[in-house]
């Protein structure tokens, strides 16, 4: 038989980890919600502990173990990457009721083609000036003075006539819908 190995006692960090790993991982998944993201800041907690502090002892380590889990826990849940990945698996929860479908129903092209015809008629209709107020403010994304002093009237003037403009499509489209159902 070979000589028997003597018993050395394991070093302080070790006999942490063995002890105190399981436990500092649940501590730390309550807060991260992520088993492998736990798994990570406990690790990256002892390599810290092992770097800064290798001749402290157990009673020293433990508390010092806790600190390093739970300010390593705190970082990760700042962090923009972990923001990015609770944002993605929440949307991804209720991806049916907010995500757009990739592609247009055909029945939806022709209700989206009839509206933009008749929207096209209704401000074909308009005053001329009332047309290019809307046109200048939703489209073009000009302000109520700078439309003012292109269309050489008042501030106040363009405000109304872009509050009627709209009020007339609201009551033409609201007619037409009215008489589809």
């Amino acid at each position: 038989m070979g000589n028997p190995q003597p018993d050395f006692p394991a070093p302080p960090l070790t006999q942490l980890f063995r002890s105190q790993y399981r436990q500092l991982v649940r501590f730390c998944r309550i807060r991260v919600r992520n088993q492998a993201d736990a798994e990570d800041i406990v690790q990256a907690a002892f390599l810290n502990a092992r770097r800064a502090y290798p001749e402290k002892g157990i009673d020293e380590l433990r508390p010092l173990l806790f600190t390093l889990v739970r300010n390593g826990m705190f970082n990760f849940l700042k962090s923009g990457d972990h923001r990015r990945q609770q944002a993605s698996r929440e949307i991804g929860e209720v991806a049916d009721q907010v995500a757009c479908r990739k592609t247009v129903s055909p029945e939806q092209q022709m209700i989206d083609a009839e509206r933009l015809a008749l929207v096209e008629a209704i401000m074909e209709a308009m005053p001329t000036r009332r047309r290019e107020a809307l046109r200048l403010h939703r489209i073009e994304g000009l302000t109520h003075t700078e439309i003012a002093a292109r269309l050489s009237v008042t501030r106040q003037t363009v405000i109304i006539d872009i509050a009627d403009a709209v009020a007339e499509l609201a009551e033409g489209l609201a007619r037409t819908e009215g008489r589809r159902k």
